[in-house]
């Protein structure tokens, strides 16, 4: 993702925000504390399906109890158990062209390969035809993005090849050498290269390059989703639930760097505990308000999709979702106000803003955060769920900077005490969110 301006610069530009929203709800402390923990050397990032992901699950199921939270998850526990299966590697997955073999983790990184393919290479640039990609191996001639990877995609390209710098290689090599995502890995194989893969790739053009990825058994891991409730007051409580979630799982180690993830999604955590431990001490509202901080979602969303489908309430009961992610780190374009992913797609967002939210739309539009984010899963089943974020493209994102020292904990506090009001009054309120037409995902 591109930076926009200098950390520096960015951290500058919001030195005091939310300040309308002084009033002293939010224990800048707690979330200080609770931030600490979770990017703490102990639970080594927290990736998917680790020891240490399941460390942070029992932190936060024991921060929701020491509030009062009662535990949603089956019989009444705060942790809901998420058994998954991910495919294996029989060998490592390579590419080859005539005899050149290019193997996973040297000097190419296959994501998502399927188990066989084959096609001619061509070079396209931004400009180009995608209609061109069918049956292809593409290599890019420019920057990748969304709008350019998009298009190849859908017009039936086998592999999309990019020029990748050695950290980029680095941080994909763990993960892409250790198992698949689940399933066939469809046909959206970006095969990072160095720069000298990257050229003789190039230069083969007209040539045919095969893709090899053997699969081994499936290995089943294991996730926790960690869920709580409070009972909202009214006779018909549950039928017109809340639910404020995030997701605590970030990358783990790479490299032999630990990447804590405190934006993404620390943060988030960190504000739906908050979020959890303010409304734990007032009366209860009329709606009731589940939480769901969800496992893996950086390994395929697998907590958040357990969750659709063993659900403590009705799903039809939901009347909206707020996820919080990245709101760590004010965006220089716009540093006081908050993004809502989807804006357009709903009558939420607006809504908020008119009880007092500092929020407004996606800024990032061609990067698609909506779908990103275990809200989109929750949105495909016909809930109104959308994601709270500040600014999703820091230099930070998916890097080893992307730790304590690299948050702006006032800033961040702001961004919790300015959802106070909007939350308090979503819960006391009987307005119920809705798509706008032809929006619906």
């Amino acid at each position: 993702m591109k930076s926009v301006v200098s950390f520096a610069a960015a951290l500058a530009v919001a030195a005091a925000p939310f300040s309308s929203y002084a009033a002293p709800q939010v224990c800048a402390d707690c979330v200080k504390a609770n931030m600490e923990v979770l990017t703490s050397d102990a639970l080594r990032g927290r990736a998917c399906g680790t020891e240490d992901e399941h460390a942070a699950a029992r932190f936060v199921a024991d921060k929701l109890k020491s509030y009062g939270v009662r535990g949603a998850g089956p019989d009444g526990a705060h942790l809901q158990r998420v058994d998954y299966q991910v495919l294996t590697y029989a060998a490592p997955p390579a590419l080859s062209v005539g005899a050149i073999r290019f193997t996973q983790g040297d000097s190419v990184v296959l994501m998502n390969p399927k188990a066989e393919a084959s096609g001619e290479i061509v070079v396209l640039g931004p400009a180009s035809d995608p209609a061109v990609a069918a049956g292809k191996v593409v290599v890019l001639d420019g920057a990748v993005s969304a709008n350019v990877s998009g298009p190849i995609f859908r017009a039936g390209a086998i592999a999309l090849v990019v020029a990748a710098t050695e950290p980029v290689l680095t941080n994909w090599a763990d993960l892409a050498t250790r198992a698949p995502p689940a399933g066939d890995g469809g046909s959206r194989n970006t095969i990072f290269a160095t720069p000298e893969a990257y050229q003789a790739l190039r230069a083969a053009a007209g040539q045919i390059a095969t893709i090899a990825a053997p699969r081994g058994a499936p290995l089943t891991k294991t996730t926790y989703n960690v869920l709580g409730l409070i009972p909202g007051k009214a006779a018909d409580a549950d039928k017109h639930a809340i639910l404020l979630s995030a997701h605590y799982d970030h990358v783990g180690v790479r490299g032999g760097a630990i990447y804590r993830g405190a934006n993404d999604d620390a943060s988030g955590t960190a504000a739906v505990l908050e979020l959890a431990r303010i409304l734990a001490k007032e009366a209860p509202s009329k709606r009731t308000v589940q939480f769901a901080l969800f496992g893996c979602e950086e390994a395929g969303g697998h907590g958040a999709k357990y969750f659709l489908a063993h659900p403590p309430l009705p799903l039809g009961d939901i009347a909206a979702n707020l996820e919080f992610e990245m709101i760590g780190l004010p965006d220089p374009q716009r540093p006081k106000t908050l993004m809502l992913t989807g804006w357009e797609r709903s009558n939420l967002g607006p809504t908020l803003k008119a009880q007092g939210a500092d929020i407004g739309p996606d800024l990032y539009p061609e990067q698609n955060f909506f779908a990103r984010s275990d809200n989109y899963a929750l949105a495909l089943r016909g809930v109104v769920a959308q994601t709270i974020s500040a600014w999703p493209t820091p230099p930070t994102y998916h890097d080893k900077t992307d730790d304590l020292a690299h948050i702006d904990l006032g800033f961040m506090t702001g961004v919790i005490q300015s959802m106070v009001k909007p939350v308090r009054w979503l819960l006391n309120s009987d307005f119920r969110p809705e798509w706008n037409a032809g929006q619906k995902p």
